[in-house]
Protein backbone atom coordinates (compact mmCIF):
# COMPACT_ATOMS: atom_id res chain seq x y z
CA UNK A 1 0.00 0.00 0.00
CA UNK A 2 1.61 3.33 -0.98
CA UNK A 3 2.29 5.74 1.82
CA UNK A 4 0.76 9.21 1.62
CA UNK A 5 2.98 12.25 1.74
CA UNK A 6 1.65 15.30 3.50
CA UNK A 7 3.33 18.68 3.85
CA UNK A 8 2.46 20.76 6.91
CA UNK A 9 4.18 24.13 7.26
CA UNK A 10 6.89 24.37 9.93
CA UNK A 11 7.69 27.43 12.01
CA UNK A 12 9.96 30.00 10.40
CA UNK A 13 13.66 29.30 10.71
CA UNK A 14 13.24 25.53 11.02
CA UNK A 15 15.10 23.39 8.50
CA UNK A 16 12.97 21.04 6.39
CA UNK A 17 12.85 17.52 7.78
CA UNK A 18 10.73 14.44 7.35
CA UNK A 19 8.85 12.60 10.08
CA UNK A 20 7.56 9.07 9.64
CA UNK A 21 4.72 7.73 11.77
CA UNK A 22 3.64 4.09 11.87
CA UNK A 23 0.31 2.84 13.16
CA UNK A 24 -0.92 -0.73 13.32
CA UNK A 25 -4.66 -1.15 13.66
CA UNK A 26 -6.74 -4.29 14.19
CA UNK A 27 -9.16 -5.24 11.45
CA UNK A 28 -11.46 -8.16 10.73
CA UNK A 29 -13.75 -9.45 8.05
CA UNK A 30 -17.13 -11.18 8.16
CA UNK A 31 -20.06 -11.92 5.91
CA UNK A 32 -23.52 -10.55 6.56
CA UNK A 33 -26.70 -12.58 6.04
CA UNK A 34 -27.31 -10.48 2.91
CA UNK A 35 -24.14 -11.96 1.40
CA UNK A 36 -22.07 -8.79 1.58
CA UNK A 37 -18.58 -8.89 3.09
CA UNK A 38 -17.91 -6.40 5.87
CA UNK A 39 -14.38 -5.30 6.74
CA UNK A 40 -14.06 -3.39 9.98
CA UNK A 41 -11.27 -1.59 11.80
CA UNK A 42 -11.97 -1.61 15.53
CA UNK A 43 -9.19 0.84 16.37
CA UNK A 44 -10.49 3.62 14.10
CA UNK A 45 -14.21 2.76 14.03
CA UNK A 46 -14.24 2.34 10.24
CA UNK A 47 -16.35 -0.15 8.31
CA UNK A 48 -16.83 -0.92 4.62
CA UNK A 49 -19.05 -3.36 2.74
CA UNK A 50 -18.44 -5.04 -0.61
CA UNK A 51 -19.65 -7.97 -2.67
CA UNK A 52 -16.22 -9.64 -2.66
CA UNK A 53 -13.88 -10.34 0.23
CA UNK A 54 -10.77 -8.84 -1.37
CA UNK A 55 -12.70 -5.71 -2.41
CA UNK A 56 -13.86 -5.18 1.19
CA UNK A 57 -10.31 -5.56 2.53
CA UNK A 58 -8.89 -3.21 -0.10
CA UNK A 59 -11.59 -0.60 0.53
CA UNK A 60 -10.94 -0.74 4.28
CA UNK A 61 -7.20 -0.32 3.76
CA UNK A 62 -7.92 2.73 1.58
CA UNK A 63 -10.27 4.14 4.25
CA UNK A 64 -7.70 3.58 7.01
CA UNK A 65 -4.95 5.18 4.93
CA UNK A 66 -7.14 8.20 4.14
CA UNK A 67 -8.17 8.60 7.77
CA UNK A 68 -4.58 8.43 9.01
CA UNK A 69 -3.39 10.82 6.31
CA UNK A 70 -5.98 13.45 7.25
CA UNK A 71 -5.31 13.01 10.98
CA UNK A 72 -1.55 13.43 10.53
CA UNK A 73 -1.93 16.24 8.00
CA UNK A 74 -4.16 18.23 10.35
CA UNK A 75 -1.86 17.60 13.32
CA UNK A 76 -4.65 15.95 15.32
CA UNK A 77 -3.42 12.36 15.07
CA UNK A 78 -2.82 12.12 18.81
CA UNK A 79 -6.53 12.86 19.40
CA UNK A 80 -7.96 10.90 16.46
CA UNK A 81 -5.83 7.74 16.61
CA UNK A 82 -7.10 5.50 18.11
CA UNK A 83 -10.82 6.15 17.80
CA UNK A 84 -12.42 3.12 19.42
CA UNK A 85 -15.41 1.27 18.03
CA UNK A 86 -18.54 0.68 20.09
CA UNK A 87 -18.36 -2.17 22.60
CA UNK A 88 -20.55 -4.45 20.47
CA UNK A 89 -18.06 -4.17 17.57
CA UNK A 90 -15.12 -4.89 19.88
CA UNK A 91 -16.91 -7.94 21.26
CA UNK A 92 -17.54 -9.17 17.70
CA UNK A 93 -13.82 -8.71 16.90
CA UNK A 94 -12.75 -10.66 20.00
CA UNK A 95 -15.26 -13.44 19.25
CA UNK A 96 -13.76 -13.81 15.77
CA UNK A 97 -10.24 -13.70 17.23
CA UNK A 98 -10.98 -16.39 19.82
CA UNK A 99 -12.68 -18.60 17.21
CA UNK A 100 -9.63 -18.18 15.01
CA UNK A 101 -7.27 -19.15 17.83
CA UNK A 102 -9.40 -22.21 18.56
CA UNK A 103 -9.33 -23.08 14.83
CA UNK A 104 -13.11 -22.80 14.53
CA UNK A 105 -12.83 -20.08 11.89
CA UNK A 106 -10.16 -19.40 9.33
CA UNK A 107 -7.60 -16.85 10.49
CA UNK A 108 -7.84 -14.97 7.19
CA UNK A 109 -10.72 -13.11 8.83
CA UNK A 110 -8.25 -11.20 11.01
CA UNK A 111 -5.70 -8.81 9.59
CA UNK A 112 -3.65 -5.83 10.66
CA UNK A 113 -3.44 -2.72 8.60
CA UNK A 114 -0.24 -0.69 8.93
CA UNK A 115 -0.48 2.67 7.19
CA UNK A 116 2.64 4.82 7.20
CA UNK A 117 2.27 8.56 7.11
CA UNK A 118 5.25 10.63 5.99
CA UNK A 119 5.15 14.25 6.98
CA UNK A 120 7.60 16.76 5.62
CA UNK A 121 8.11 20.16 7.15
CA UNK A 122 8.72 22.90 4.63
CA UNK A 123 10.49 26.05 5.76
Amino acid sequence: MPAPTVAPVCPTGVKPHQVEKHYTVRCFLYREKSGLFVAECVDLDLMVKARKQNMAMRALRDAVLGYVKVAVESGTDSELIPRRSPLSHLLHYYAVMIACRLSILGCERLFNCTPTAHTRCLA
